[in-house]
Order: structure tokens, then C-alpha cells, then sequence
């Protein structure tokens, strides 16, 4: 991923921080699949990361002017959806717990929202995929949130750090710690789980 601004994004940016309704939908308009695709992947379903998605999307608009250009706008703007995901999920932890084929069915929603995605982005439609699911909502929030960001979205490990406002050590922890407990509890796929899938120790 690219963590650096273009001439235009930072055209972008200003204007929109001067007032400009337009820009700042631009800005939004380039990575409103990407944020929704990870805050799907933090939340496990697509009512709640809409909800996690929206509320990030106005924090962002209301603090805009607290931008200061010291990382890509789609940074900024991603940590924002992160942390509203993990404030939201708190609230929403042991409640509202979706059923098999409520999953299934809020799965086949979120991959036609974003047909431009690919299927195994989105980790749906194979039984190894399932266990992937089940496996990933068995991880605490922050070790899920660094899994997601880097097998699902490619983000470097340095990048998730700034994202989540901690050191790239504390990132490798999680992911370690993410990695283990898939791989154990993948153990019976393990033959055919893609390395993008399980990650690499």
C-alpha cells in the first residue's frame, strides 16, 4: 500500500478542508470499498460494519481540519474506521450474535456491495473459508484488526502500526499471536489453506 500523497489527494484534502462538500465525497468515493471491506472484516457482519463504516466516515469529516499531512489521507482516514469498529464491537461484544445462515446470507450481501472485489478476498463460498471465519472471530479485536489488514488488504506491518497508533513491534506481536491460533484452529485444512490465508510465522 501506498502511504504517500499525490499532488491531487493533497489538492483534495485542502479544499475539503476549506469547506468543499465535493472533495472531501471524492476523497471518500476513493477508498469507501476498501474502509467498508475492513470494517467488515473487524465487526464479522455487514449491519454493523455499515454502522462502523458510517460513524468513522463523519468523525472524519468533523475532525478534518486535525489532518496535518503527516501520512496519506486513506491512513488517516482508515484509522479512523478502525477505531470506531473496535469502540463499536466492544458495545456490540456477546450480543446480537448472528446465526450460521444469518452469516452466510450477510456474506452474499457484502460481496454484491463490492462486486469489484474478488470472492477470496472476502474469505466466502468454501468450507475452508467457514472455518477461516469461525477461526478469525475466536481472535481478540486487535489481533483480528492486524490479521485482516495484512492478509486480506496487504498493508505492511509499519503501516498497520500508524493505524492503530502503537509500535510495529506491538503489530508483530498481534500478528504472531493471529497467526498461531489460525493455524491451530485450521489445523485439519492445513494441506490446502492458501499462505495468504494463514500468513507466515
Amino acid at each position: 500500500m501506498n502511504s504517500t500523497m499525490n499532488s491531487n489527494e493533497t489538492e483534495l484534502v485542502k479544499a475539503a478542508q476549506g469547506g468543499d462538500a465535493r472533495a472531501f465525497e471524492e476523497l471518500i468515493r476513493r477508498y469507501d470499498k476498501r474502509l467498508l471491506q475492513i470494517a467488515h472484516g473487524i465487526m464479522g457482519n455487514m449491519q454493523d460494519a455499515y454502522d462502523a463504516y458510517q460513524e468513522g466516515i463523519i468523525r472524519g469529516f468533523t475532525k478534518l481540519d486535525s489532518f496535518r499531512f503527516e501520512s496519506s489521507f486513506g491512513t488517516w482516514l482508515t484509522r479512523i474506521v478502525i477505531n470506531q469498529s473496535l469502540n463499536l464491537k466492544k458495545k456490540l461484544r456477546w450480543s446480537n450474535r448472528l446465526s450460521l445462515d444469518d452469516s452466510i446470507t450477510d456474506k452474499m450481501e457484502f460481496e454484491q456491495m463490492v462486486q469489484s472485489v474478488q470472492p477470496d478476498e472476502l474469505m466466502v463460498r468454501t468450507e475452508l473459508s467457514a472455518s477461516i471465519q469461525k477461526s478469525l472471530e475466536k481472535l481478540s479485536d486487535r489481533e483480528r484488526t492486524v490479521f485482516v489488514l495484512k492478509h486480506q488488504h496487504g498493508y505492511k506491518l509499519r503501516e498497520i502500526a500508524v493505524m492503530l497508533g502503537c509500535a510495529e513491534g506491538t503489530v508483530k506481536n498481534y500478528m504472531f499471536r493471529a497467526t498461531r491460533k489460525m493455524r491451530k484452529a485450521l489445523g485439519s485444512h492445513a494441506p490446502a489453506a492458501p499462505v495468504s490465508a494463514l500468513g507466515s510465522e
